[in-house]
């Protein structure tokens, strides 16, 4: 595992600088961005919150994984779905570079608008409520 040096970063009026600040770590010869690292890690404790809710409330907490399971894979989708449509011009001519997630191009907004009809087609399909679960999964 390797770290990338990278741009100086200041806090100038607490008088601290961290010289050569990387963006990325590289494994096995794939570059991870620190965000996606952090973005990761924050699904991961979502989940982890989402489970002891379920638990607390006497609820499966393996219907919470099925869904989140479709939810992060139509939400990375949709964000490069959004990404794309929007910026149609860098791919017109190269439709396969569409599927290249690893030259970046996600947006937030498409992933959760692909979150949110995950929910929607999930609670329909298990013929529960939508609302109870766009509470429980941060979406409302």
């Amino acid at each position: 595992m390797e770290a990338a040096a990278g741009a100086d970063l200041s806090f100038v009026n607490l008088g601290i600088t961290i010289q050569n600040l990387p963006n990325h770590i590289t494994v096995f010869g794939f570059r991870i961005a620190f965000y996606g690292i952090i973005i990761g890690l924050g699904m991961l404790a979502g989940m982890a919150v989402a489970f002891s809710d379920a638990r607390r409330r006497g609820q499966d907490p393996d219907v919470y994984l099925d869904f989140a399971i479709y939810a992060i894979f139509f939400s990375i989708l949709g964000a490069r779905l959004y990404y794309v449509i929007f910026a149609w011009e860098d791919y017109k001519d190269n439709l396969l570079q569409i599927f290249n997630l690893r030259a970046g191009g996600l947006a937030i907004y498409g992933g959760v608008i692909g979150a949110a009809l995950t929910l929607i087609v999930f609670t329909r399909r298990r013929k529960q409520s939508f609302f109870p679960w766009r509470t429980a999964v941060s979406l409302g």
